[in-house]
Order: structure tokens, then sequence, then C-alpha cells
């Protein structure tokens, strides 16, 4: 085989990896992270080298996100902010600000030739990250599939807490008061984008802004953020992969 580089990005709630082959991925998988992030990174690992019919001797691997610390049989572990500026800048070349929505944090970065400029990061609070919209669906008898459709009505209603455990609270009690769901929902999603604007207005945000992670597929997300912004934001099929992408460059170089 050419060139390859395997990356895997092991978060709070997916555990991503892509194969890179000759500059290109080559095949991408994702599942849970679990309880056991280590487990689960070797079978993400295992399953790439399946699909992409390599042999173990020929891999280069980079481990990054939160459960990298785990993942003994990486070669390097690299920071998650330096991933996925350079994931980022391969999914959209010339990509200048990377709005990451994860399970446990979120996160603004600036960047320019794959580079981190500045960066900022919520990790302290639930609210305005994606286990706080998983919760929220929950809270309404939908899974995101469904919290998704919710959205596509358009509506909305004010969110006022800005602590997660009080906006859940407040969520029960717009139900009971007769709030529709699809508003409720448009709530939530307008309170997260106002979140990610806050934390976006202390770095210097440029366009194009790509938006990666997991909620990055969620079409209600995109458009609140880019009312927030007053900028288009721009999404790939390969957006959920851009911190393991990012790895697997990092482990090229």
């Amino acid at each position: 085989m050419g060139q390859v580089s395997i990356g895997i990005d092991c978060g709070s709630a997916a555990c991503k990896g892509v194969l890179f082959l000759d500059g290109a991925v080559k095949a991408a998988t994702v599942r849970p992270t679990g309880w056991n992030p280590k487990e689960t990174a070797k079978a993400v690992l295992d399953e790439l080298i399946v699909k992409a019919g390599a042999k173990r001797e020929e891999l280069s691997i980079t481990a990054t996100g939160y459960g990298r610390v785990g993942i003994d049989f990486a070669e390097r572990k690299v920071t998650e902010i330096t991933c996925h500026a350079l994931g980022a800048d391969f999914i959209l070349p010339g990509v200048r600000t990377v709005v990451d929505i994860g399970g446990q944090d979120s996160k603004v970065i600036s960047v320019k030739d794959g580079k981190v400029q500045s960066f900022q990061m919520n990790d302290k609070c639930a609210a305005g990250t994606g286990r706080f919209l998983e919760m929220s669906a929950h809270r309404m008898g939908v899974d995101m599939s469904g919290f998704a459709a919710l959205l596509k009505e358009g509506k909305s209603c004010a969110i006022s807490s800005m602590c997660a455990v009080f906006a859940d609270s407040e969520i029960v009690s717009l139900l009971a008061s007769g709030k529709s769901r699809e508003e409720v929902a448009g709530g939530i999603v307008n309170s997260v984008a106002a979140r990610t604007a806050a934390l976006a207005a202390r770095i210097e945000m440029e366009s194009p802004i790509l938006l990666t992670g997991g909620l990055s597929e969620l079409v209600g997300l995109k458009k609140a953020l880019e009312v927030q912004f007053q900028l288009p934001v721009i999404t790939s099929e390969l957006s959920r992969f851009a911190g393991a992408i990012g790895a697997a460059r990092k482990g090229l170089s």
C-alpha cells in the first residue's frame, strides 16, 4: 500500500476513526464510546483495518479526543484543538473558523492554513453541548432524529436559563404551560447557538466557517448558528470526522 495513517478521535459520546491512504480518506467508522474508550478505540482500529484491507504493521496511529490518554497502542497523541483545525482544513480548504459542539464541551477555533490561531472552549457547563441537546430531547420523549424533525417546523420560544439543570426544569414548565415540543426544541437550539456565538465573539472570527462534530448533521442547529453569526455556516458529510482526519494527517507529518 501507499502512505497509510490512522486517526482515532475518541470523544465522550462517540469514537471516530479514519484511515488515510495517499492523502485521501480510504475508510471511516464511528461507534458509541461507551464506558471503556480504549476498548472502543481498538474496535474502531480493527474495523478500519478490515475495511481498508491494510496490515497493522503498515499503519501509523494517532489518537486525539478526551479518551486519547488511554489509547496505549497509538504512536502519538495530539490535542483535539490541533486535530480539528487540521482536519477542518482538509474538509474545507481555506477554512478560517471551526465550530465544534461536542458531547461534553463546545469550542470555536480560529484557523489559518490548518493551524490554530486562537480558540475558546466551554467545558465547565453542560448547557451549550451535545449532551444538553440529548437530555432535552429525552425530556420531550424523542431521540435525536425526532428532535431534528421537531426543528423542521422552524418554531421557537425563549429559554432563559443559563444552566443545564435549571434549563431542564424550564423545559418541563414550558411544556406544562402549553408550549409545543416544536417551540421548545427551537428554543433549546437557539440557546445553544447563542452560547456558541458568545464564545465566537472572543476570537477573531472569519468566513468560511465549518461546523464539525456529530451535531453538524442537525440542520436546525446550522440554521440557528447562521442567524447568530450573521454568516453562512458550512457542513460536510465528513464533518463529524474532522478530529480523526486531523489526527491521521498529523501522523503523516
